[in-house]
């Protein structure tokens, strides 16, 4: 009995052994098939990053203000300054003067958060890289890229033709905005004109970059914190992000969104320009459009000036300040007569290319305030622009601005251009085309004339400050 009892035993546990080999074998490709299939978990990690079309920007990117030393003339050394022209004071700061003189420093004096200008921020995953190109005035556009401004149905007859279409954006205003991809072997150029010739009624450019219009900053060691106006205005500003809490008033901060990432990036330039005009008693609506390019700098192309301009008049800011500069481009000359049209006031960096430089857009384009700077003594910057396109100066040679509680010193149109938009906000307070030409007019009737009477290729109209 024992002896059978214990074969019996053998033979069931050989049967179990038998009957889990079995099983486990029938479910191993299903569990495979399950871990490929499409619809498993992984498709939810797909759906979360999809949910990121719904934000107004698609790329993260950094920011490093671009030194302009190599546009100076030689004109530029017959300017006196009373400061050290060696570019360095005696505490080894960098030191602005307006001689033309010195080196142009590396704008390190007010990064924000420890972090390197160059790099101001960390990468993610899907940062934007401009690639660079130039068309045939030398002027720097996207490689590869042309930009359409038109309706569906004109997109459309693009695309026939064999344009590649990289992205589209829904104009609050009206109509659209795509980037296209220039057919592989065919000049930027006559791929502009053939697209332009097949859809008439569209705009049709190459997507042309921008870059901030300073050229350095300088760290103070000591300087008595500036004095904030009481709220009279507000200003849209298209510039780099910010960090609401470096400003002299965060809550002057009313909003701040992303067109040229997922999420604003807080940059030294936007800063400095919001901190001027928030000192002025002006709230700010920002909107960040900077990417990274492949020189290592940073800068906005025409795409996302425009669709900033675009937000700027749905969302009815009555006055705009642009501290960039670039080259003439259709489809921003387009969104910035829109803007015109409509009551707006518009006011940019006149440009840092100096004396005998050409015209800086959009500051040169009709309708739009131009600002050149001057210096405390109220002679010209010697970097400024000049031509028949300038319309006021304001102070933009080592101007102290308050940022996360240190002064900087900052020099360049960028910090002029604030403070005539601050004077404009504080008159102008709903996009008006009566209101606009009446505040334009009254900021004409202010200016302290410099130069030459009347307007002048200098100083415009004069100085506000």
């Amino acid at each position: 009995m024992f002896g059978f009892s214990r074969a019996w035993r053998t033979v069931c546990c050989a049967l179990c052994v038998f009957a889990l080999a079995t099983v486990a074998s029938a479910q191993a490709p299903a569990h495979a098939a399950i871990s490929a299939d499409p619809g498993s978990s992984n498709d939810d990690d797909h759906d979360d990053w999809s949910d990121f079309d719904d934000f107004e920007g698609d790329d993260d990117f950094d920011f490093q203000d671009r030194d302009d030393e190599d546009h100076r003339d030689d004109d530029d050394r017959d300017n006196d300054r009373e400061s050290d022209h060696s570019g360095r004071d005696n505490e080894g700061r960098d030191e602005e003067s307006n001689s033309g003189t010195g080196n142009v420093s590396d704008n390190s004096g007010a990064s924000h958060h420890g972090s390197d200008d160059r790099d101001g921020a960390s990468q993610s995953i899907d940062d934007m890289l401009y690639a660079i190109d130039y068309d045939n005035d030398g002027a720097e556009y996207v490689s590869g890229e042309l930009l359409f401004m038109g309706t569906r149905r004109d997109l459309n007859a693009a695309i026939r033709l064999g344009y590649r279409v990289l992205s589209t954006q829904p104009l609050l205003s009206g109509g659209l905005v795509a980037r296209l991809a220039i057919p592989s072997n065919t000049p930027a150029e006559q791929a502009r004109t053939t697209l332009a010739e097949a859809a008439p009624d569209s705009v049709v450019a190459l997507n042309h970059i921008y870059r901030s219009a300073q050229t350095r900053s300088v760290v103070a060691v000591s300087r008595a914190q500036p004095r904030v106006s009481p709220p009279r205005g507000v200003i849209g500003v298209i510039d780099t992000g910010l960090d609401a809490s470096t400003l002299p008033d965060p809550a002057a901060l009313l909003s701040q969104r992303a067109l040229g990432g997922m999420r604003p990036v807080a940059r030294e330039h936007g800063a400095m320009v919001a901190s001027i005009a928030t000192t002025l008693g002006a709230r700010v609506h920002l909107l960040d459009v900077f990417a990274q390019t492949d020189d290592g700098a940073l800068a906005a192309s025409a795409e996302r000036v425009a669709a900033a301009l675009d937000w700027m008049i749905s969302n009815r800011i009555a006055v705009i300040n642009v501290s960039a500069q670039g080259p003439d481009n259709a489809i921003l000359a387009a969104m910035v007569e829109r803007a015109v049209q409509r009551g707006h006031i518009i006011v940019a960096a006149a440009g840092n290319g100096g004396p005998a430089a050409g015209p800086a857009y959009p500051a040169a384009y009709d309708g739009v305030v131009a600002v050149t700077a001057i210096d405390d003594r109220y002679r010209a910057y010697i970097r400024a622009n000049r031509g028949g396109y300038l319309d006021f100066a304001a102070p933009g040679v080592n101007v102290p601005v308050e940022v996360g509680g240190s002064t900087a010193e900052v020099s360049g149109t960028s910090f002029a251009a604030p403070y005539v938009a601050a004077a404009a906000a504080a008159e102008l307070h709903e996009p008006s085309l009566s209101g606009a030409r009446r505040v334009i007019n009254l900021l004409r009737e202010r200016a302290q004339d410099l130069g030459e009477p009347g307007h002048d290729d200098v100083f415009g109209w004069g100085a506000l400050d």
